[in-house]
């Protein structure tokens, strides 16, 4: 009798080898552009906003176009616009930023000023460092980590979709952030195409793509101790040796530093410099004594972590007093110290068992060194901005925590919490930021809602202020101009509260009460800036010659009934715009009028000085002729 022969039973494949997003590489870099897409596509309507007028509108090399891309790469960032402040460089170390500026001069000679251009590029460039980030997760840095795919997608998604990044991409000037992290991930990318193929191209690629992130912006500089760590994780095919592999990069910072210091100078002291508002503005934390500032620094450290927990709400400025200086009573302090304690300590086991996701937290960790003010002053306590790249680190670390912590629940059921989990998140995400774009449409726009989110910045207070004056000149909204300056009034003597040596809500108070016409109100707070805090600034240049003019028709008003007064009127508009020979003249014909007769000849050779061939010229002459003086004895002649 035959034996029969049992055949098995076919099992399913192990549920531990199925992806948790089971469709190909091609659909998931769809999905990911598409979200990109969704999430910032309505930017594409905002115009210009924040830094953009400084670094784009206002800076003359950029205005230039290609004539200007020599400038660009040989001076500091900042240099056009402090020129026309005739202020100096008040940041240690400068602003060596070119790369995306050079983007900026080129785009200015192709297609001007257009803003919606220049957003469509900061969407197409974030999209394109979305879709490296998965390209550098699922291919290197967690291709051999067990379902390290479905980990680089939802990583990636994590990066799209989060709020806290729509002060970079909805902000033009923050394509320097963009351009660093999109410049930093290829320099991962062909370093590791090298050492995998040995293959001189991806060596030469590597090498530039790092030498462009450092000229993005200064983060880039931590990859000396990155690199050598990606190299180290990746041993098996690295026959090199991490330290060697590292050589050519290091190379390439040492040019970079070069190229840095003979553009911007060797970093120095700023003691004694001309700060372009105030000292504040510069250094927030120039009131602070050293143990406030280091508290502070380690609290703002805090505010990093938290806010990529939960971004809400955003806001374009922390500057002072927004963020109070802090001290070691705080537990915020505290427990901002313990938890970089713990993560750096965890970063250090992960490393000693060469395990990838050490990259991961100490990238996180190295890209806030720059921006911490421990080592050089950035100018700000916290900017949503500056978490950007160490947000890449976050997401890995925690889409890494979302498979680990789920690896004992069932496929089926695991992959819907997980997919459930992200949508919701996506929805949530998306609301607040495609809501938060339309505040970044403009300055009015911006600074309008956020000085509701940070009441307590003298900054916001101040750009504010201008939105509801800017607003207030709109004919539409003629029935509220009134309570529109008087809202501006009131945010710049609450900026000035919290910190009275800043000019710019001195400025901003006397343009709104010029346009409430209340001139002698306006007289007092630009005669402030120019007698104490900011002599000659050009903004109070361009307003006295208004005010000295609505002073003149104020004395025209009143002359005939008051002469004494008119006079009185015309004097306070001298006193602003002293070149003014129109009202030179008419305070002479106001001074022969109260037969002061010496007064009103001043008064007219100082109009003859001023416009020796017009037509008020020939009229003061033609006084000066006629004058009849007054002898001792009382005898005219």
């Amino acid at each position: 009798m035959a034996k029969k022969t049992i055949k098995p039973i076919p099992q399913p494949a192990s549920a531990a080898l199925q992806p948790l997003f089971d469709f190909p590489a091609k659909t998931k870099y769809f999905i990911l552009i598409v979200i990109g897409l969704i999430f910032y596509g309505n930017t594409l309507l905002n115009t210009y906003a924040l830094d953009d007028n400084g670094v784009i509108l206002g800076n003359k090399y950029v205005q230039d176009g290609f004539k200007g891309i020599g400038k660009i790469m040989t001076t500091d960032a900042y240099d056009s616009y402090l020129a026309q402040l005739h202020a100096s460089q008040s940041f240690t170390g400068g602003r060596y930023r070119p790369l995306s500026i050079v983007f900026f001069a080129i785009e200015q000679s192709l297609f001007g000023d257009n803003a919606g251009i220049r957003h469509f590029i900061n969407i197409l460039f974030f999209i394109a460092t979305v879709c490296a980030i998965f390209y550098f997760l699922s291919n290197f840095l967690l291709k051999k980590m067990p379902r390290g795919e479905d980990c680089a997608f939802i990583a990636a998604a994590l990066f799209a979709i989060h709020p806290l990044h729509t002060e970079v991409v909805a902000n033009i000037k923050s394509f320097d952030e963009i351009l660093s992290l999109f410049f930093i991930l290829l320099t991962f990318i062909f370093s590791l195409e090298y050492i995998k193929r040995n293959d001189s191209k991806f060596l030469i690629f590597g090498m530039g793509s790092f030498f462009f992130s450092l000229l993005a912006k200064e983060y880039a500089i931590m990859l000396v101790v990155l690199l050598p760590m990606l190299f180290y994780l990746y041993p098996s095919e690295n026959k090199k040796g991490f330290i060697l592999s590292s050589i050519p990069y290091y190379i390439t910072a040492f040019v970079y530093i070069i190229l840095r210091f003979s553009a911007v100078g060797i970093p120095h002291s700023n003691a004694g410099v001309k700060y372009i508002n105030n000292q504040l503005r510069m250094d927030p934390y120039y009131l602070a004594s050293p143990l406030q500032k280091f508290a502070t620094e380690w609290y703002a450290l805090g505010k990093y972590l938290f806010m990529l927990f939960v971004p809400y709400p955003l806001a374009c400025d922390y500057s002072y007093n927004q963020i109070p200086y802090k001290n070691f009573a705080d537990i915020t302090v505290w427990l901002s110290i313990a938890a970089y304690i713990g993560l750096l300590y965890w970063g250090y086991k992960l490393l000693r068992k060469k395990d990838v996701m050490a990259l991961a937290i100490f990238f996180f960790l190295l890209t806030l060194v720059p921006i911490s003010n421990f080592l050089i002053n950035v100018g700000a306590v916290y900017g949503e901005r500056f978490d950007y790249h160490a947000s890449l680190g976050f997401v890995i670390i925690m889409a890494w925590l979302g498979i680990r912590l789920t690896r004992k629940i069932e496929f089926t059921k695991r992959k819907m919490a997980i997919i459930g989990v992200m949508g919701t998140l996506a929805i949530v995400c998306a609301y607040e930021t495609i809501t938060r774009n339309t505040d970044w449409y403009n300055d009015n726009t911006l600074f309008m809602h956020d000085v509701k989110v940070v009441p307590n910045s003298e900054f916001a207070d101040c750009d504010a202020s201008v939105g509801y004056i800017n607003l207030s000149m709109d004919r539409a909204n003629a029935s509220r101009k009134t309570h529109m300056l008087d809202t501006a009034v009131m945010l710049c003597k609450r900026a000035i509260a919290l910190d009275p040596s800043f000019p710019d809500p001195f400025i901003n108070a006397g343009m709104a009460y010029y346009f409430l016409s209340n001139l002698d109100s306006a007289k007092y707070y630009f005669d402030i800036v120019q007698s104490r805090l900011y002599p000659n600034h050009p903004k109070v240049k361009i307003f006295q010659p208004l005010l000295a003019r609505a002073y003149f028709n104020k004395a025209g008003m009143v002359g005939a009934n008051n002469p004494m007064i008119a006079l009185t009127e015309m004097r306070k508009g001298i006193s602003e715009d002293s070149t003014n020979a129109e009202l030179w003249y008419n305070i002479g014909v106001a001074y022969a009028n109260t037969q002061r007769f010496d007064s009103a000849r001043y008064a007219w050779l100082k109009t003859l000085q001023l416009n020796p061939d017009t037509g008020i010229a020939k009229n003061a002459q033609g006084a000066l002729n006629s004058l009849r003086v007054v002898p001792a004895n009382g005898t005219k002649h």
